[in-house]
């Protein structure tokens, strides 16, 4: 699969600079050749829209059939813990406009907004709720 051209924001540069190394590889390897320019994630769950932005899951399709599999067989592929896997983030982004990147050599690309790992995620959805939809 060709890579797809993509920029960074500031705030997407902070949230890869706090990832380890391997953590990151996959991030990037993911941001290269798994994003998707209409996610839908009623064919693919570890992809979505919210609004306007787009979200990818940091894993590979090929990733997703092996954690698949692994967990069909009962075995437990988190053994390094919390953060410590490119699946346990969300890539949050979207299009490239044409001010952003020169599209016409490239034709589209994506402009990755952050890194968001899933425990942020739920911070921020909770926060977001009505206490009384949270315990009752």
């Amino acid at each position: 699969m060709s890579s797809i051209p993509f920029k960074f924001s500031a705030a997407a540069m902070a949230d890869a600079e706090q990832l380890n190394k391997d953590v990151l590889e996959d991030i990037l390897t993911v941001i290269e050749t798994g994003l998707s320019r209409a996610p839908d994630n009623s064919v693919d769950p570890d992809e979505g829209r919210a609004q306007h932005l787009l979200w990818r899951r940091g894993l590979t399709k090929k990733k997703r059939s092996e954690l698949d599999a692994a967990e069909a067989r009962d075995e437990d592929l988190d053994t390094k813990g919390p953060g410590c896997h490119a699946w346990q983030y969300f890539i949050v982004y979207r299009p490239l406009n044409r001010g952003e990147f020169n599209l016409r050599a490239h034709g589209y690309g994506n402009m990755i907004l952050r890194i968001v790992g899933e425990s942020e995620v739920v911070t921020r959805y909770l926060l977001a709720r009505d206490d009384d939809e949270l315990f009752y």
